[in-house]
């Protein structure tokens, strides 16, 4: 019991999706990812970067299409029918934040065949009705993690806070799939404590370094945390380090859900190669 650490359970899933991609490559299927970026977020780059040694590392092609800031909505919506058309990309990102445009008329245009994301909004509509095609990675990530110590989702309270396009709501519609009972909170929400407190799991996708405080949870919860701040070139997560104290299961900020987000993204790519689209299989 205590820490959960992502970075040592990536690096054994990245070892098994290694070995998925050397069998496809020995049947003639040549796996790779692609990313279309707009703008030179630094945060994004430095994303982007490690999604490429992540692919080197297990085998898949990888490429990126870097467009400057200012592209118009047109020229993206032209770059995403382009790999959808591309034979040689089995899947391809759209890297958010997209500066000064909306996502959403962007991701639509995504074929959901090569949704590595599971952002498209045929992905999102799939895993609201409960019948889930590509799992967003983050969700992806937050289920394996809690499963490698042998956490059951079925039938726990669970409160996520945060209602981002990546980050809270697929994890809440996710876990729901998994019968789990789901608060979506923010925030916002008035009393948020109220909600925490009863929750014997909370992920927090906030992205304000130690928002929650110890008071905010109670003895024996299970703490995710998916948010990330940076403050004076530290980053921290939404979690005060003092609730860990009081947890069973605890992740960190840094080296938690990041490294294994990667690894599912990867993930994602394997099965969208390999023509599966049921993202519900053990990874082991």
């Amino acid at each position: 019991m205590g820490k959960i650490d992502g970075r040592v359970l990536a690096d054994k899933t990245f070892e098994s999706l290694k070995a998925r991609a050397n069998d496809l490559k020995s049947r003639g299927i040549e796996p790779s990812l692609k990313v279309i970026m707009v703008g030179e977020d630094a945060g994004s780059l430095s994303y982007i970067h490690g999604k490429e040694k992540d692919c080197n590392k297990v085998g898949v092609n990888f490429s990126c299409l870097s467009l400057p800031k200012g592209t118009s909505e047109e020229k993206v919506k032209e770059a995403v029918e382009e790999c959808n058309e591309d034979p040689s990309v089995s899947a391809f990102i759209v890297q958010l934040p997209l500066p000064g445009l909306d996502p959403l008329p962007i991701l639509s245009k995504i074929d959901p065949k090569k949704d590595a994301d599971g952002l498209c909004p045929i992905s999102v509509s799939c895993l609201d009705a409960g019948r889930p095609r590509v799992i967003p990675c983050t969700a992806l990530a937050v289920w394996e993690m809690l499963k490698s110590v042998g956490i059951e989702i079925e039938g726990k309270d669970v409160c996520v806070i945060g209602r981002g396009l990546t980050s809270g709501r697929p994890i809440s519609a996710f876990l729901t799939c998994l019968n789990a009972t789901v608060t979506l909170a923010h925030s916002h929400t008035p009393q948020l404590e109220k909600y925490t407190r009863r929750s014997e799991i909370i992920v927090s996708c906030v992205g304000r370094g130690h928002f929650i405080k110890p008071d905010f949870i109670s003895h024996g919860s299970i703490l995710v945390d998916v948010g990330f701040f940076l403050k004076d070139g530290k980053l921290m997560g939404d979690f005060d380090p003092a609730c860990f104290e009081k947890a069973l299961w605890y992740t960190t900020v840094p080296g938690g859900v990041g490294p294994m987000t990667r690894a599912m993204l990867i993930y994602n790519v394997l099965e969208l190669c390999s023509g599966l689209v049921n993202s519900q299989n053990d990874l082991s």
